[in-house]
Order: structure tokens, then C-alpha cells, then sequence
């Protein structure tokens, strides 16, 4: 593992935003199968999940949990030097959406931005990342924005899911602050294994294969054997480096991939389930956001001023994976919002399967 400690920076608030539209898992199929959707929501305990329509993004959803964040006034755009945006489903091919989010939020051109594409494993690898930067630069704050739209899919491409995906995901974005404070600090370990890039894979679409299906089967039985084998090892490897016991903690928050996991996760390392915050039922798999949005879900609207000890976990697609045990203070953990901001950039959608523009009658 690359173990790093980040002396004097701290996770000052989290936030994360959600679409308005809550989906019924049983909602989901046009001729749905009884059976096979009563087994789906009992191996992984996802019923209702959160589906954003074809007019916003990830950024859409990031954008509005960043700017919770300064609204309640934890920054000023003047303050953020590094703004870090993980999400396996951009805006462009070309930019970085974090540019968009730089401009949308008002940051200065001080600030330096770009993206990350991870997916399960985001949250940990953003704040690490960050936080990295921090300690090396002149930069005082940075934001971490996380987030993917695979339930909503993309226009006009036809869809083939793996197993069960096309329930399983589910629309969702946060952002996380950082900052330097002499006083605090935390510890992270990151680990990933390019050998199973196969296991959970989108071959097509980008430019070694343009042309192909929107995803094609994984490998559910590997990515399983994976996470409950490499988690649990690296969770005790870190807590071993940092001279801690899971009793330590007031929560271990892993990313929440389904219910089966998350069950034998928390057993191999001794958490009892109390322990372990689940939204996945009413949100679904959100890739990297998950764990931030657990988080929100948990202690959002607790309305208590305590500082919890939190470990986290996130792993997935790469197969990359990842902790990080931080201090926060609940009141730093702002509530889930509904997000309806869209960003007009100017570019149309109205075009052909030829790539030229419609024609009015067309668009009627």
C-alpha cells in the first residue's frame, strides 16, 4: 500500500446533492420479474435510488453540493487553490469538467483544476490527492467534487447491462473541504491492481474503441472475491500503521456497493452492522460519492455540535481501493440536497445520428 499522513490538513465539510426523482426499484423493468427482482433488493438491499433526467450531469449535482459548502460559508471562492473532480461520466471528452465547476463557483485563476476518472474508489483518492497538494503548495483550501450519473445512462446509446447494473446504480454527487489547520491531520492508504481492469470495465465509446454498447458484462463473482479479500486486509493493514483498534471508531463508512458486501466486510474486521451507515437502499450504488454521501445521509440533519472519529473505505472499479480515518465534526456535515441546478454552456443538442445539425422539422 502507499501509505500517506497529512500532518496539519483537515476535512472541514462535506455535502452532497441527489436528483429530486425517487425511483422504485420495482419500477425499473418494463415486463419486471418477481422473483428476479425480489432476490436483486434482498442480496443488495437497494430499493428506491435516485435517477437524474437527460438535462443534468455529475457536475450538476457537484455544483450544487459545492456551493452549499460556501453558502454556508466555509469558503469564498478567493480561498480554493486546488479544485479536484472525480467522476467516470464528464461533461467532455475534452475538458476537464472541473474547469466548468472553476467558473461556475466563481474560483480564481490561482486555482488550479482537473479530473480524475475513478469510479467506486473516488472519495478516498480525491481527498488524498488533495490533501497531498495542500501540503506541498501554497494553496490554503481545496475542494474534492465526486460524483457519477450511471443510472441515467447516456442519449441515444443502446444499453447492455451487466446482471443487474441497470437497478443497481443510482445518480449522485458531493464535494468535500479541505484545508491546512496545525492542529489536525489524517492518514490514508491507497492500493490498486490493473490486472482485473476487466472485471468492471466501458471499453467502448472513448477512443481505442469508439463504436460499441454502453457496457458489457463484468465479472461480479471477481469483483465480490476482490472486496471482501483486499478490503478487509488493507482496513487492518492501515489501522495496524496507525496504531488504532476498530473500537476506535464511530464508524467504519465503506462504499456502498450492495448489502452483502458491506455485511462481510464489517464482519472480517470485527464492526458490528450498527456501525456501519447504509444509504444504498434509498440511494442505490453511487460510485465514488457513496461514502460521502453515507456520511451526509447519517449525520446530516443530527444538529449536534460532537466530533466523530470516522474510517472509510472505497474500492471498485480499477480495481483501485483505498482508506482514510479522519476527525469531523457533525455540524461540519451539511444536509442532503435535491439538486436542480443546469449549466446552459452554449452548445446544442440538436443533432442527427449523421453529427449535423437538425433540421427544424426534425426537432418537431
Amino acid at each position: 500500500m502507499v501509505f500517506s499522513k497529512y500532518d496539519g490538513i483537515r476535512i472541514s465539510a462535506i455535502a452532497a446533492s441527489v436528483p429530486p426523482d425517487v425511483i422504485d426499484v420495482m419500477s425499473e423493468l418494463d415486463n419486471p420479474d418477481p422473483k428476479y427482482i425480489k432476490n436483486f433488493i434482498k442480496n443488495t438491499g437497494i430499493k428506491e435510488k435516485r435517477k437524474s433526467g437527460f438535462s443534468q450531469t455529475a457536475a450538476d449535482f457537484s455544483f450544487t453540493a459545492a456551493k452549499q459548502i460556501m453558502d454556508a460559508g466555509y469558503y469564498v471562492p478567493e480561498q480554493i487553490g486546488v479544485l479536484i473532480n472525480l467522476t467516470q461520466t464528464p461533461d467532455y471528452r475534452t475538458p476537464s469538467t472541473a474547469l466548468t465547476l472553476q467558473k461556475r463557483l466563481g474560483l480564481t485563476k490561482d486555482c488550479l483544476a482537473f479530473d480524475i476518472n475513478l469510479g467506486c474508489s473516488g472519495f478516498v483518492y480525491g481527498v488524498a490527492i488533495a490533501a497531498g497538494i495542500l501540503k506541498t503548495s501554497t494553496a490554503e483550501k481545496a475542494l474534492v467534487t465526486v460524483g457519477d450519473i450511471l443510472a441515467r445512462g447516456r442519449r441515444n446509446r443502446k444499453k447492455v447491462m451487466s446482471s443487474n447494473t441497470g437497478l443497481l446504480f443510482g445518480d449522485a454527487s458531493a464535494a468535500i473541504l479541505l484545508e491546512k489547520d496545525e492542529n489536525d491531520g489524517f492518514c490514508a492508504a491507497l492500493m490498486s491492481d490493473g490486472y482485473g481492469h476487466k472485471a468492471l470495465s466501458v471499453p467502448y465509446g472513448a477512443w481505442r474503441h469508439p463504436e460499441g454498447p454502453a457496457s458489457i458484462p463484468g465479472d461480479d463473482i471477481a469483483v465480490f472475491n476482490f472486496t471482501i479479500d483486499e478490503v478487509p486486509k488493507l482496513l487492518t493493514a492501515y489501522m495496524d500503521k496507525v496504531g488504532s483498534k476498530i473500537e476506535d471508531y464511530d464508524d467504519l463508512v465503506l462504499h456502498q456497493a450492495n448489502m452483502m458486501i458491506l455485511k462481510n466486510v464489517a464482519k472480517r474486521v470485527g464492526m458490528p452492522m450498527e456501525k456501519v451507515p447504509v444509504c444504498l437502499d434509498r440511494y442505490g450504488n453511487t460510485s465514488g460519492c457513496s461514502v460521502p454521501l453515507a456520511i451526509v445521509d447519517k449525520y446530516g440533519e443530527c444538529g449536534e455540535d460532537k466530533v466523530v472519529n470516522l474510517l472509510t473505505s472505497s474500492f471498485g472499479v480499477g480495481l483501485s481501493w483505498g482508506v482514510a480515518g479522519f476527525k469531523i465534526n457533525t455540524k461540519d456535515i451539511l444536509p442532503i440536497q435535491d439538486g436542480y441546478d443546469t449549466f446552459d454552456d452554449g452548445y446544442s443538442d440538436d443533432y442527427n445520428d449523421e453529427g449535423e445539425l437538425k433540421t427544424e422539422e426534425e426537432i418537431q
